[in-house]
């Protein structure tokens, strides 16, 4: 079945064994806190693992250029919105492109946008955002200093699955950035 934000959000409140939401509008201080929590650790989960369910290509539109450095400026997507740049098309030289604000130095890319119907989101993705909602909201829920050490774990372990997983379908690409990370290493 595809995921809703509630269904995340009650497999985030189980794995606390916490009391279920229907609605992020329930006066519970489990819905409370899942309102709260929600859209950053659904951002912060995206642009981490980046995966291809939240990729997006753009033809940007130029703006106005900053006062130094810069012959050109394009404005970062908004729709959906750009949380990370993943790929220049025309940028041979990758020392040369900068993101600056919400500004970038080239024009047609490859990014990472923010997916706010949960239903496009990959399983994985979905579980890896359950279980950082189950870290961010568990000491606010329980209390429980060692269950949250325990949670960070469990939702750091569910975004490299997801990643790996990911980078399984990227082919060479994701080839060609492990042995760029391997000969810095």
């Amino acid at each position: 079945h595809m995921a809703s934000v509630v269904s995340i959000c009650n497999r985030a409140l189980a794995q606390l064994g916490a009391k279920l939401i229907t609605s992020l509008e329930d006066s519970s201080t489990e819905a409370k806190v899942m309102k709260a929590t929600f859209d950053d650790a659904r951002d912060a989960v995206l642009r981490e693992a980046m995966p291809l369910c939240a990729t997006f290509r753009a033809s940007l539109a130029q703006t106005t250029a900053p006062a130094f450095e810069w012959a050109t400026a394009y404005q970062l997507p908004t729709d959906p919105y750009c949380l990370a740049v993943t790929k220049l098309n025309e940028a041979s030289d990758k020392s040369r492109w900068t993101v600056e604000g919400r500004q970038l130095s080239t024009a047609k890319i490859k990014y990472i946008g923010r997916v706010t119907d949960t239903g496009q989101l990959d399983p994985l993705i979905v579980t890896a955002l359950a279980a950082r909602l189950a870290a961010e909201s568990c000491f606010a829920i329980t209390q429980n200093r060692a269950l949250t050490g325990d949670m960070w774990n469990l939702a750091d372990s569910a975004l490299d699955k997801a990643m790996t997983a990911d980078g399984l379908e990227k082919g060479s690409e994701t080839i060609e950035a492990n042995t760029f990370a391997q000969a810095r290493a």
